[in-house]
C-alpha cells in the first residue's frame, strides 16, 4: 500500500499511502524472471524469516535448490507464508506508526544506501538489501545481540539463493553518510533494526557510529 518515489538525497522520501483493490500472485508468472531478479525477489522472502518466522527460514534453508528451481510446493507454501506475513504485519499498521512494521525494514537502512550511492541502478533492491541484511548482522553480533554462527548462517542462506553478501569497492564513508538520510531517521537518529535471535527481531536507536561503520566496511572491503 505505499508508494515511493527515489530522490538524489534518499530512497523512498516521497510517497503517499494507497491500498490495492486487489493483490494477485502467480507463482508461474515468475519463470518469467531472469534469474537475477528471481534471486532479489527471495531477499526479501528470506527476510521474513530472519525477522520473524523461524520455522519459514528452516523452510528456506532445507529446500533452496527447489525454491530457486519454483519446482514442487515447498516454493508456492513458502512465497504463501511470507505474503502473510507481511499483509498481517502491515493491516495491522497501515500508516507506519507502531513499533513492529518497522521490523520490516531489515536491511534496509543500509541497503538503501547502497542503492543511493550506487545511482538506482548498478544493484537490483533485493542485492542490496541482501548485503545490508549482513551489515546488520554485523552490527547485532557487534553489540552482543547475536553470535558469529547467526551471522554465518544468515551468509550460507543468502548465498544458497544466488545473493550477495558483499558488494566491493563502494566507499564505506559514502554509505555512512547516506545512512543519515533513511526514512527512519530523526534528527540523525537511526532506528535499526537488528536480530535478537532466529525469527526475532527488534529496534535500536543508539548503536555507535563507530560499530556502524565496521558493520558496512565489513560488507564493502
Amino acid at each position: 500500500g505505499k508508494t515511493g518515489v527515489n530522490l538524489p538525497k534518499g530512497k523512498n522520501l516521497l510517497g503517499a499511502f494507497h491500498q490495492p483493490k486487489l493483490v494477485l500472485q502467480d507463482i508461474a508468472h515468475l519463470d518469467t524472471l531472469p534469474p537475477r531478479e528471481m534471486a532479489a525477489g527471495w531477499a526479501e522472502a528470506l527476510k521474513h524469516g530472519f525477522i520473524l518466522d523461524a520455522e519459514l527460514l528452516d523452510k528456506f534453508e532445507r529446500f533452496p535448490d527447489q525454491m530457486n528451481a519454483l519446482e514442487g510446493d515447498e516454493p508456492v507454501q513458502a512465497i504463501k507464508r511470507s505474503v502473510g506475513i507481511k499483509a498481517e504485519i502491515v493491516s495491522s499498521d497501515e500508516f507506519e506508526t507502531g513499533d513492529r512494521r518497522v521490523l520490516l525494514n531489515y536491511g534496509h537502512t543500509i541497503g538503501h544506501a547502497i542503492e543511493v550511492v550506487s545511482g538506482y541502478g548498478k544493484f537490483l533492491h533485493g542485492e542490496a538489501v541482501s548485503v545490508g541484511m549482513m551489515a546488520a548482522a554485523g552490527i547485532a553480533q557487534r553489540l552482543g545481540m547475536i553470535d558469529v554462527s547467526l551471522v554465518n548462517r544468515q551468509r550460507r542462506i543468502l548465498e544458497s539463493y544466488n545473493l550477495p553478501t558483499r558488494l566491493e569497492g563502494l566507499d564505506a564513508d559514502t554509505i555512512f553518510d547516506a545512512t543519515k538520510s533513511d526514512k527512519k531517521s530523526r534528527g540523525g537518529n537511526i532506528r535499526w533494526v537488528l536480530l535478537e535471535n532466529v525469527g526475532q527481531a527488534t529496534t535500536n536507536r543508539h548503536v555507535p557510529d563507530a560499530v556502524v561503520m565496521e558493520s558496512i566496511q565489513a560488507v564493502t572491503e
